[in-house]
């Protein structure tokens, strides 16, 4: 490849912008603020060339990436080859700059190809970028994609991706990981893709690019500046910077990300936790979890599990003769995933510690005893097995309810206590309402998952959806006068737990509520 000129030392945050107000000086400024190496202009954005020609002219301690993305690539650029050969010239002329051009348009058109290599030839102050995106998805061979884009014109090569989940942004860092030192941004885009644009340091990546700010991202997936360098520690990763994460599906809701972080972050502990989307199977969880912890390069080291992975997860640590704690065994579910010294995996489930601690909490304040009382469940799913099976041990009596009534009885069965059809109202005779459904959750935060009228004043009604804090159900709850627990609550014990696991030492609490903004 052709010599490149450097951004900045290590991998270059560059944030793009995509629209002429405020003016562009003002944005280049701000996002340098931020933390951003550089800026990329998405010009066929922008859609205003004196502005992007009034900045080039003014001095620039770095190079701009020069962007005029046609919208077969998914770009808003709908002219010609020529016009846009010479556009990339007059913007060009005023120096320093990495011209981004798809590899498609560099293949295709003679006249951009030929603009292209006069604009970043031998002895200009200019550099060609290729570039190639798939909206659809990510190929088998990643790889094969970069060699086609290893023109020697070129100073760099970046290849974007639709990802399914993080299995795709995988295989795509795993190209990446392949390729450090070459000057190679590669990108898994969509929310399964997250994890790439936060591991790009880590992997030995040219860039990664993030937006100015919320609802101006230029591509699927992308993170604010801000995101990257405060709560992932962005610019503070290196080759060796163990790897956590929450594996779900969907995980978007999820809050963990920010309260790990944050914690790691005020106990000085190296590592970064990203969000893992997994389509909800078995066989896609343990395709992963293979994959992630057989890379070394990863550094793949612990991971939280949510719906609907607990059990799944389970069955992968039995499958590959690793150990889960008494607690996951007799609840059938595991909540957090751990990597021993000597390279084991073990499985814990931290679900029914939170739980009780924060039921344990609310009775206590309400002057009774959560010993003995009359607890109705609602879910038979992962965090509902172990909130049932800690309950049980604490001797409470325990009604299940589930909208599938055949897990429901299983359940119960395998947990020695009863259960009812979801229908049938939880009646005066109910000390404790817990909600383990999904019901509730952001973005169907307006739902519930039942009536309230029939509980009494008396009823300690706990929901372990933590996001939003404030569900439906808790809402109608607290208006008869009922006491309410927040899945806040169980949510940070749990992390705490799953801290401990992971790092040896526990957490401030105070630090990972006020991650919640608590």
């Amino acid at each position: 490849m052709a010599e490149g000129h450097a951004i900045s030392a290590g991998s270059r945050l560059i944030v793009s912008l995509t629209r002429p107000e405020p003016p562009l000086q003002e944005q280049f400024l701000s996002a340098v603020q931020a933390g951003a190496s550089s800026v990329e202009l998405r010009v066929d954005l922008i859609g205003d060339e004196r502005a992007v020609a009034a900045f080039l002219q003014q001095a620039r301690p770095v190079p701009c990436v020069l962007t005029i993305r046609a919208a077969d690539e998914g770009g808003a650029w709908t002219g010609s080859d020529a016009e846009r050969a010479a556009l990339l010239g007059r913007l060009a002329s005023y120096g320093q700059s990495i011209v981004d051009l798809e590899f498609a348009a560099w293949e295709r058109s003679p006249e951009l190809r030929a603009q292209a290599m006069r604009i970043a030839g031998p002895g200009t102050p200019n550099r060609l970028m290729l570039s190639h995106h798939d909206f659809e998805r990510t190929p088998a061979d990643v790889e094969a994609v970069f060699a086609r884009l290893d023109a020697d014109a070129a100073s760099y090569t970046k290849a974007a991706f639709a990802a399914r989940d993080a299995r795709d942004a995988l295989r795509v860092m795993k190209a990446l990981h392949g390729r450090r030192g070459q000057e190679t941004i590669a990108i898994a885009m969509g929310e399964g893709g997250i994890c790439s644009r936060v591991l790009a340091p880590k992997l030995g990546a040219f860039a990664t690019f993030a937006a100015a700010k919320r609802g101006a991202e230029s591509a699927p997936g992308q993170l604010t500046a801000s995101e990257l360098i405060e709560q992932y520690r962005w610019k503070e990763m290196h080759a060796d910077t163990p790897v956590y994460g929450v594996i779900g599906w969907p995980v978007s809701h999820s809050r963990s990300p920010q309260i790990h972080n944050a914690a790691m972050r005020a106990a000085d502990v190296d590592g970064v936790y990203v969000p893992l989307p997994i389509e909800p199977t078995y066989e896609s969880l343990a395709e992963f979890l293979d994959a992630a912890a057989s890379y070394e390069w990863l550094g793949f080291s612990g991971a939280s599990v949510t719906i609907p992975h607990k059990e799944h997860a389970l069955r992968w640590l039995r499958e590959r003769g690793y150990a889960a704690d008494a607690i996951s065994e007799r609840c059938g579910a595991v909540n957090t995933l751990a990597r021993q010294a000597d390279g084991t995996w073990c499985g814990l489930n931290t679900d029914g510690l939170g739980a009780l601690g924060a039921l344990e909490a609310a009775c206590s304040s309400a002057g009774r005893s959560l010993a003995g009382a009359n607890v109705t469940v609602l879910g038979a799913g992962g965090a509902a097995r172990a909130i049932v099976a800690a309950l049980v041990e604490r001797n409470c009596c325990v009604t299940v309810k589930n909208r599938t009534a055949d897990r429901a009885r299983l359940l119960a069965e395998e947990m020695g206590c009863a259960s009812v059809e979801w229908d049938a109202r939880p009646g005066p005779t109910c000390d404790v309402l817990v909600n383990c459904t999904s019901v509730g959750m952001a973005p169907a935060a307006e739902q519930t998952p039942i009536d309230v009228d029939a509980l009494t004043k008396d009823t300690i009604v706990f929901d372990t959806v933590y996001n939003p804090r404030e569900t439906r159900l808790l809402r109608e709850a607290a208006g008869r006068g009922c006491t309410t627990v927040s899945g806040v609550e169980m949510f940070i014990r749990q992390a705490i737990e799953q801290f401990k696991a992971w790092h040896g030492r526990r957490p401030a609490e105070q630090v990972m509520a006020a991650a919640l903004g608590l």
